[in-house]
């Protein structure tokens, strides 16, 4: 498997064609991955407190919902250039932020179920991606620390994976600060953390075409203050934005271009 410099992304298109994936490594200098981290470390404790937590896997696993409230910091991630340069290439104008949430890998966790991003998606798929996403690898990734483990070219396939009969995975391994940019039609699965005591921390930006419905229901779980304060780009990517004739408020605007 190839590791794809920023400076590259020539290679990094070719390599999500031909494989699903691309890894972008030092993406994220030193310090914005120990801030993000920090924060993300923060924010995980303090949700199992208060017992507003998603912890699964008798403790194993955590994940860490609607980044977009719980700092700036992870707005501007959902808003990196590089990122959504390659998520317009495999999504196409308009996209949409499907959601960004932590997944945080414990000592004893198991792999998780082998699946596509596009599951949802009765077979057989287009010959194009319905959705994306970006891991950014927030520890090194590594086979014993539960490394997203993945099919190669599996995006090709045209459909999910038969839950009968597993095919083999192969971990994609970086340092911290990579990310790792995959087609949504791509077979995957979090691995199994064998540490005894990693915690494998990454965060997941997922974006989707725009006649897609988002998995998080920004329109409801947004902060009113995040909204009030976001560029016009991230409201763009939420759906707050007309696109074509979708996302009407009382029918088409008044003014302007009509389609």
């Amino acid at each position: 498997m190839s590791t794809t410099s920023t400076a590259d992304l020539a290679r990094a298109r070719a390599d999500l064609a031909e494989q699903g994936f691309c890894l972008l490594e030092g993406l994220l200098p030193a310090e914005r991955v120990a801030e993000l981290r920090g924060r993300l470390v923060e924010q995980a404790a303090a949700e199992i407190v208060d017992g507003t937590d998603y912890v699964y896997e008798n403790g194993a696993n955590q994940r860490v919902w609607t980044l977009l409230n719980k700092g700036e910091m992870f707005v501007e991630l959902a808003l990196d250039p590089t990122v959504l340069g390659l998520m317009e290439e495999l999504l196409g104008p308009g996209f949409l932020l499907s959601n960004i949430d932590a997944n945080i890998a414990g000592p004893g966790g198991q792999p998780m179920f082998l699946h596509a991003d596009q599951s949802f998606v009765p077979p057989p798929w287009p010959r194009y991606p319905l959705v994306a996403n970006a891991m950014w690898m927030l520890d090194d990734f590594t086979a014993d620390n539960g490394a997203t483990r993945l099919v190669p070219g599996s995006h090709l396939r045209g459909e999910g994976p038969d839950y009968g009969s597993q095919p083999a995975t192969v971990p994609v391994t970086g340092p911290a600060g990579t990310a790792m940019v995959f087609d949504g039609r791509l077979w995957h699965q979090t691995g199994p953390n064998t540490t005894a005591s990693e915690r494998r921390h990454g965060i997941l930006a997922y974006y989707c075409r725009p006649f897609m419905r988002q998995q998080e229901n920004w329109f409801l779980s947004i902060d009113p203050a995040v909204l009030e304060r976001a560029p016009a780009r991230l409201r763009q990517l939420l759906g707050y934005e007309l696109y074509l004739s979708l996302g009407m408020v009382d029918g088409m605007p008044r003014t302007g271009p009509r389609f």
